[in-house]
């Protein structure tokens, strides 16, 4: 009792007269106010704080937040490592575990931090996004206070800063654990890989996992494996993707389905279709992983690219003689392939197998369908299907509305095109797209409706798409050709203001305007603007242009 009265002195001395000390005090150890970050550990839980103790550790905290300056009156107290935990593990947040955690172990106390309160304080800040700070932390605890974290904490500190992006810190982490002698498991390896390779970095995830098998780090899994090879596959070294395949065996790694897939997909993707139905037949004789649907419809995938239908349909069929039933996705690859050779009754028939095999249709089986009408001239065609997605509740993506508006501009049907554009508006999950408008924008210029494609531009501009030079050329010749040129030379300025600058094709087409035109000074004054963002070739270019004006005048 004469502790805890002296102790409730002590905080009463060290806030400010008016401060609600119960109430702080109550809010300090509720449960529910600030549950205590979790992580893997293996290491024992702290004995739970003495009544005396947990009395001091609430007086810490709340001086350490309210009043540091306050706290060489505790030394009186002699506060054990015991009440200092209890005191960080009452922080409200990441922040205040911090600030505790650095005002009790730094002078005047210079109380000695335990394991548990720095693992609590670098949880606490990873788990806020804080990890910087949390790296920090953990390098003191490894080296000034000698605690060497178990493998389950380091791969908690390891995913947290991968999922935070910080991948070149998680790797420099990994090092440090293998350096001290901890186990880590694959996971937190595989997981860094995996993010390298997902932002771009495929090549700096191989050399991390060669230099980590070198160094004998870690012993990989067949996951790992998986996510290397799929990411060299990914940039296309395929040759290395079946180097890293014939090593699995030296760590007593055996290919499963996925591995296989990912190199029949990698071979396929980079145009070895051959070789990766090789691959397919030798999975389908060996009999020990035998291919999925993925493996099928992977090579179906590099055949229809390549146009080569036949050998498609001929994987097909050995697909249905295996017993390995098609998805839609494999319906919805060979759909695509016979649309885009031209070959729309084929196209059609495998629609039908898809309904009569009921895989549900998707956005790009419609997609797959209307694009293949309108590449044969089948306009009508594609305005049926259109319409059918409506009756299985599918909604057009950015390029259904793509297809759709481009083959009604190249026949003309400019009204039917601007209802689509008008709908296509009105949906507030798709973003407008400059390739969807320049379409329009062209054939009501062709047209002599420049009024209307200068209204379709305001309305990019409102939706926050931006006119790309294709947009400016179109635009630029369609008032030319109307006689506007005062507009035509405005759009020019505007083009070249917005940082997008003419090519060969606007130049050359805007200065032909001008010459018929009779607007001979003007042509100089577009050539200078143009010559500073122009190529050498267009230079040229201009200077012929300039001889023969010249050669006109005289």
């Amino acid at each position: 009792m004469f502790l805890r009265h002296n102790t409730f002195l002590l905080v009463r001395i060290c806030l400010p007269p008016d401060y609600p000390l119960l109430r702080l005090l109550h809010y300090s150890v509720s449960p529910s106010a600030h549950p205590p970050p979790q992580h893997p550990s293996t290491a024992p839980a702290p004995a739970p704080p003495h009544t005396a103790e947990l009395w001091i550790a609430k007086a810490l905290a709340s001086a350490a937040l309210l009043r540091p300056q306050r706290l060489p009156a505790f030394r009186v107290l002699a506060p054990s490592p015991l009440a200092a935990a209890a005191a960080v593990r009452l922080a409200p947040c990441a922040a205040a575990a911090l600030r505790i955690f650095s005002a009790l172990h730094s002078p005047p106390l210079s109380l000695t931090p335990s394991e548990h309160s720095y693992r609590h304080v670098i949880s606490f800040l990873c788990q806020s996004g804080r990890h910087s700070d949390a790296l920090k932390l953990f390098d003191q605890m490894m080296g000034q206070s000698g605690y060497f974290p178990d493998a389950g904490f380091f791969s908690f500190v390891a995913g947290s800063c991968t999922n935070a992006g910080l991948l070149d810190a998680t790797a420099t982490l990994l090092a440090k654990g293998s350096q001290f002698g901890c186990h880590i498991e694959p996971y937190a390896y595989n997981k860094l890989m995996n993010s390298l390779i997902a932002h771009g970095r495929a090549q700096d995830a191989v050399a991390l996992f060669e230099n980590w098998i070198k160094e004998g780090l870690y012993s990989p899994d067949v996951w790992s494996f998986n996510v290397v090879i799929k990411g060299v596959c990914r940039v296309g070294n395929v040759q290395k993707a079946l180097e890293l395949f014939e090593r699995m065996d030296e760590f007593g790694c055996s290919p499963d389905t996925v591995t296989h897939n990912i190199l029949v997909d990698g071979l396929c993707r980079v145009k070895e279709v051959n070789r990766g139905r090789e691959l397919l037949r030798r999975l389908q004789k060996d009999g020990v992983c035998m291919p999925n649907v993925v493996t099928y419809t992977s090579v179906i995938s590099g055949y229809c690219k390549a146009g080569r239908m036949e050998d498609a349909m001929a994987v097909y069929n050995d697909m249905l003689e295996s017993g390995t039933g098609p998805n839609t996705i494999t319906y919805n690859v060979l759909i695509n392939g016979y649309g885009k050779a031209g070959d729309i009754e084929s196209a059609v028939g495998m629609y039908q197998q898809l309904m009569l095999r009921r895989c549900p249709p998707d956005v790009v089986t419609f997609s797959s369908l209307i694009d293949g009408y309108c590449r044969c001239g089948q306009l009508d065609g594609a305005i049926r299907i259109w319409k059918e997605m409506a009756q299985y509740h599918i909604h057009p993506n950015v390029y259904t509305f793509s297809i759709m508006i481009h083959s009604l501009c190249k026949q003309n049907r400019s009204d039917e095109a601007l209802g689509l554009l008008r709908e296509l508006n009105m949906r507030e999950d798709i973003s407008p797209r400059t390739f969807i408008y320049n379409p329009v924008i062209d054939v009501l210029c062709k047209g002599g409706k420049v009024d209307e494609a200068n209204l379709i531009l305001s309305d990019m501009l409102e939706k926050g798409c931006h006119p790309d030079k294709y947009t400016y050329t179109i635009l630029i010749i369609g008032h030319c050709m109307k006689g506007r040129i005062s507009e035509a030379i405005t759009l020019f300025h505007k083009m070249v203001e917005t940082g997008c600058y003419p090519d060969n094709i606007t130049v050359n087409s805007f200065i032909s305007c001008l010459l018929k035109a009779g607007m001979p000074d003007e042509v100089d004054r577009i050539m200078l603007i143009a010559s500073g963002h122009a190529s050498s070739s267009q230079k040229v270019c201009s200077r012929q242009i300039q001889r023969l004006d010249i050669s006109v005048a005289v």
